[in-house]
């Protein structure tokens, strides 16, 4: 799958509340890749992922109870990817930072 197509797939996902949870798990799985290859990303690929990321965060809460139905918010990744820490998100405890330069993250916990 291309990075562009791996894009469009995660951005499709990031506000759909119809599809399983476990395409909804797939989706962040599909974040984790992006992100392991962020610097491989165009400028504009980088553009359309931040504003994906961005209606993620948004719907943080809503999407965290979605996928408690298949997955439990105790992973052990690192906090730098945000949204496999939803739940955290959506209570206010880590609140991502996202800069233009997607390349970089910083989270304020």
């Amino acid at each position: 799958m291309s990075f562009s197509q791996a894009i469009h797939d995660y951005g499709m996902s990031v506000d759909d509340f119809e599809t399983s949870p476990f395409e909804a798990l797939d989706m962040l799985h599909i974040r984790s890749r992006l992100q392991r290859n962020v610097a491989a990303l165009s400028h504009e690929e980088k553009q359309l992922l931040q504003k994906y990321d961005l209606i993620l965060l948004a719907n943080a809460k809503k999407m965290a109870q979605h996928l408690t139905e298949v997955y439990e918010f105790t992973s052990n990744r690192p906090l730098e990817e945000w949204w496999w820490h939803l739940d955290q998100v959506a209570e206010g405890n880590i609140q991502p930072f996202i800069k233009n330069d997607l390349s970089e993250r910083n989270l304020a916990l």
